[in-house]
């Protein structure tokens, strides 16, 4: 029998502590379904931020390493991260590193390769889904905006919301913004002292000595971040495109608030600007020393010219034990993006893409998926009725609140069933044709490749690792091609490289993994990326750049 462990989550969205162990619980059911033994659980409670703020989460990383355990079992994939480039970083790293993959215990399928590619053309199509309706949400706003009544979102600071009934309609009502007199009082100091030239932190402590409280907490200098910049306060503001002048009542006058947008311009500058700005490292996680295996890192340094330089350089590298050079940030991961177009483009290669896609798509809303869900929806409800019968015939107020905390956990577990249940059988309704993921396919590959979005878009979904060393670059896709390949390693990546220079048949490794190679000379400086299906070689010019 093969161990795992449990990671449950608490999420402060629309639940409470309690749920913690009605996750375990559905976990545990889970383990013992697929004949798992749960060897530990890492409960992480009530806690926000990155991975590196939830110590939970990085004691059960920390255990991987000792081999005890093949499994980690999540209530569902989005409590394993907060974010998809966390999710991928750390799901990759423990099934190359230590084999271990992560398991659902709502979600009927992993994540997988054609899962990858799926998720992309769902945002593709609820995108074209959106030029179709804008037209009519537009219609909507115009009328909103022209009438001057509040079209929803967040209400800034300063301002309230006032009812107008609507005659003839019970209960429903026009909603208008108005002064909140004693916020808006604020809001005038906050703009006044900063065009005075008076620090935001200076402002924040003048503010908290006078007894004045954000949310029932103190000031701080960034509280007042997105007052300063915000154009409502003057009355007149952009809207989708849209000027709107009858929305929110003035609180400053546009002349203030000109004068300190240009002190908050002057100070950016002096403070560094764009200069201090964080620059996102798209293959962090990704991408891997050709040399040693080592993770490759960001790393950069500053001209004499006061120009930065941003480079991927090899862990080991940093402390004298590799001979790995640094590798240029922005032309390394446009020539990565620039090879998964560039095998896309062939049709042959996009097509096993797409069978891929499809057969996730027909495993992920077949019947049995849905008669999965059916059947646990039915279980949760059923265990409902029986707490409620014992919460009715309970004798102690400690008992009945041990049932009520259960039937927490139970109505939580329902609302969660029924949105999977409700989200695959939407996807099942949009019946994907291959036409569908080839046309998608056909947008995805003209986007532009300079673009920092697309870049990130193409190497979050797509790329699995990047092995790059002085003399080649070896990208692995997600794209399996109906074959099982776990894992790749360095030994593999040399394996693969060795049968490709200057042998014209294939080699034991593509033979195993039934892969097709093409020829390259053995000096040439060349980089090939690899799926299950193909591997083909791209010659890079002096500066790393696809030659054609």
């Amino acid at each position: 029998m093969k161990n795992c462990v449990i990671y449950p989550r608490f999420s402060s969205y629309g639940q409470n502590e309690q749920s913690i162990e009605g996750q375990i619980r559905i976990c545990k059911e889970f383990a013992e379904s697929k004949g798992l033994n749960v060897v530990n659980i890492y409960p992480e409670k009530a806690r926000t931020g990155t991975n590196d703020n939830r110590p939970a989460f990085q004691r059960m990383i920390a255990d991987a390493q000792t081999g005890a355990f093949q499994y980690i079992i999540v209530y569902m994939f989005d409590r394993f991260a907060r974010n998809r480039r966390d999710s991928i970083m750390y799901k990759e790293m423990l099934k190359e590193k230590f084999g271990i993959k992560v398991l659902s215990a709502l979600e009927p399928i992993a994540e997988d390769e054609g899962g990858e590619f799926y998720e992309m053309f769902l945002e593709w199509n609820a995108e074209k889904y959106s030029k179709r309706l804008s037209k009519r949400v537009r219609d909507g706003l115009d009328t909103s905006v022209a009438n001057g009544t509040y079209c929803g979102g967040h209400l800034i600071y300063g301002y309230k919301i006032d009812l107008e009934p609507i005659a003839g309609k019970p209960n429903k009502y026009i909603k208008r913004v108005s002064i909140n007199e004693d916020e808006s009082k604020i809001v005038r100091y906050v703009f006044e002292e900063y065009d005075k030239g008076t620090p935001k932190k200076e402002i924040a402590l003048a503010l908290n000595n006078q007894g004045y409280r954000y949310k029932g907490k103190p000031f701080t200098g960034r509280t007042f971040d997105h007052y300063l910049s915000n154009q409502k306060y003057t009355g007149e503001f952009s809207f989708g495109g849209r000027n709107c002048t009858n929305m929110f009542p003035p609180i400053i006058s546009k002349e203030l608030f000109n004068r300190v947008q240009k002190r908050l311009n002057e100070n950016k500058y002096f403070a560094g600007g764009v200069a201090t700005a964080k620059v996102p490292y798209l293959l962090t996680g990704k991408l891997f020393c050709g040399h040693c295996g080592t993770d490759m890192v960001s790393d950069g340094g500053t001209s004499k010219m006061g120009v930065q330089h941003h480079y991927y350089a090899c862990k080991k590298k940093k402390k004298g034990q590799c001979d790995k050079h640094r590798e240029n940030k922005d032309k390394l991961e446009l020539y990565v993006v620039s090879c998964v177009v560039d095998f896309l483009s062939n049709k042959k290669n996009a097509e096993v893409a797409v069978d891929d896609v499809l057969n996730y798509y027909n495993k992920r809303t077949d019947e049995t998926s849905l008669k999965s869900i059916a059947t646990k929806i039915a279980n949760a409800k059923n265990e409902i009725d029986k707490l409620t019968d014992a919460f009715v015939n309970a004798n102690s107020v400690l008992l009945r609140n041990t049932i009520e905390r259960k039937m927490n956990d139970y109505e939580i577990l329902l609302n969660d069933l029924y949105t999977q249940q409700a989200q695959l059988e939407l996807e099942r309704g949009y019946k994907i044709t291959k036409k569908d993921l080839m046309d998608f396919i056909e947008v995805l590959i003209k986007g532009n490749k300079n673009d920092k979005e697309y870049q990130k878009k193409i190497i979050d979904y797509l790329i699995t690792q990047v092995y790059v060393s002085d003399g080649h670059t070896v990208v692995y896709l997600n794209i399996k091609g109906g074959k099982n390949i776990e894992s790749v390693n360095l030994e593999d990546t040399n394996t693969a490289i060795n049968g490709i220079v200057s042998v014209q048949t294939q080699s034991p490794f593509a033979r195993q993994k039934g892969i097709v190679r093409t020829h390259a000379k053995a000096n040439s400086y060349f980089s090939f990326y690899m799926s299950v299906s193909a591997w083909q070689t791209q010659k890079r010019d002096e500066n790393g750049n696809l030659t054609k």
